[in-house]
């Protein structure tokens, strides 16, 4: 009886000092999206990406075009055995050419979307600690790790006020 009043008592001492240490935390917010989405750099990062995008969407529309054009041409009755075997070969090959270029432009744009982020958070993180340390904040946490916050404690404009400003 006795070990068990004093693991219960140790356990509600321990439980008094964390909820003491955390209240005296000061924590800022930061809402990694708005700042991609508000500063000049995060603009132009997206805007890059879009482009490049765009681009490649470009060359995918003509090689589906090039694929149907094929496909319209196998059904023609005035093609002969040989044609239609050739045709039916360059289609599959343009098929699988096609499919290539999909899964080759997501892992390019998945590793360029990750590198220009990265570059971009890097840029972002002296910011972040900058007005950390001059408001006295004890910890910044990114906004889709909180359930709930008081919006008092969101510094994402002021750091997108002093990317800006550079």
């Amino acid at each position: 009886m006795k070990k068990t009043v004093i693991v219960a008592m140790t356990i509600l001492v321990f439980i008094g000092m964390s909820s003491y240490a955390f209240s005296q935390a000061k924590i800022g917010i930061i809402n990694a999206q708005k700042l991609v989405e508000g500063t000049k750099r995060g603009r132009q990062i997206s805007s890059k990406l879009e482009n490049i995008g765009k681009t490649k969407q470009g060359r995918l529309e003509s090689m589906q075009a090039e694929i149907k054009k094929l496909e319209k041409d196998l059904m023609s009755p005035a093609l002969n055995q040989e044609t239609k075997e050739k045709k039916a070969l360059e289609m599959q090959n343009r098929k699988t050419a096609l499919k290539r270029f999909v899964e080759d432009t997501q892992r390019e744009m998945q590793i360029l979307t990750q590198k220009e982020m990265q570059k971009l958070q890097e840029e972002i993180k002296p910011i972040i600690r900058q007005i950390g340390k001059e408001k006295g904040l004890t910890i910044v946490l990114e906004i889709t790790a909180v359930a709930y916050f008081d919006p008092t404690v969101d510094i994402t404009n002021e750091i997108i006020k002093v990317m800006d400003s550079k």
